[in-house]
């Protein structure tokens, strides 16, 4: 009886943490399948994409960091998470932990021109390396 009740235990565990982790990975973006859930366009380009995870767990997708930023404006949704791709690594980075540079000169799909880094630090490295001129930092 001891043994079921822990084995129960373990169990009942390792449910929860499956769930909770699952709101805090970002979703698999199946490129040129996948469509922008602001402007209903395909998402060609993963370096530019971005995602919500809602409360419910549901992924909202996005072909560009403005699209993101412009859905959360409207919608105000509740969100678990949101996620960026670093311009320099290409890896997905936390959206609320992230530095951001915007020019006209910085491609994106929706031409927002907004480049995501996972520090400030970065951005700026950025900006000196390659002479963009920086028109704001943002932060949202």
């Amino acid at each position: 009886m001891k043994n079921r009740t822990i084995l129960l235990i373990a169990i009942l565990v390792i449910l929860l943490s499956a769930c909770s982790s699952s709101a805090s990975e970002p979703a698999e973006i199946k490129q040129s399948r996948d469509s922008c859930d602001n402007c209903n366009m395909g998402i060609a380009e993963l370096k530019s994409a971005a995602q919500l995870i809602l409360k419910s767990g549901e992924p909202v997708l996005f072909d560009d960091i403005g699209c993101m930023t412009q859905y959360i404006q409207t919608e105000n949704p509740e969100y678990d998470a949101a996620f960026v791709h670093d311009s320099l690594s290409r890896e997905w980075i936390s959206f609320e932990t992230s530095s951001f540079i915007q020019n006209g000169h910085i491609e994106s799909p929706m031409s927002y021109g907004i480049a995501a880094f996972e520090s400030l630090e970065k951005a700026e490295e950025y900006q000196k390396k390659t002479e963009v001129q920086c028109i704001r930092k943002m932060s949202f």
